[in-house]
């Protein structure tokens, strides 16, 4: 039992749904669900807009929702916040991949699809270098234009 608490407690440090999934209340389900419903009624419009202004075929907004979603809901630890692209990031990608593709679809899906896991990969290796701290020598103005 002594071994199982510590995998579960070095498990829960970095996939956090670990500590907080089997308290999970099934009285929260349904008031759960419509906040699933109202965020997925907000996110599918958005998703294929900025698709299309990355300049991506629109189902490809609604994986990169449905991906991003997934993986916090079970490696993030804030409880109200909307994971997804913003208008800023597509219309760099779209700008950046339209000179990169020459006009071909399947290669812009791949060059995206590849700046996102380049994009990813950096993320995982900040976090294990602890570069977290590097944030604050960005400023307000700056982080804000992103938002």
């Amino acid at each position: 039992m002594d071994n199982h608490k510590s995998i579960k407690t070095r498990l829960g440090k970095y996939i956090p749904a670990v500590n907080w999934l089997s308290s999970y209340s099934f009285n929260f389900l349904s008031n759960d669900i419509v906040a699933g419903l109202t965020l997925a009624a907000y996110a599918i419009p958005v998703s294929l807009a900025y698709a299309t202004l990355a300049g991506l075929p629109p189902q490809y907004g609604v994986y990169g929702y449905l991906i991003g979603g997934l993986f916090y809901s079970m490696l993030g630890t804030g409880k109200q916040l909307a994971i997804g692209p913003t208008s800023a990031i597509s219309m760099l990608i779209g700008v950046t991949l339209s000179s990169l593709s020459n006009g071909d679809v399947q290669r812009w899906v791949d060059l995206a699809s590849l700046s996102a896991m380049l994009f990813a990969g950096m993320s995982v290796l900040a976090y294990i270098l602890r570069l977290s701290s590097i944030i604050n020598f960005i400023s307000e103005t700056v982080l804000l234009g992103f938002k």
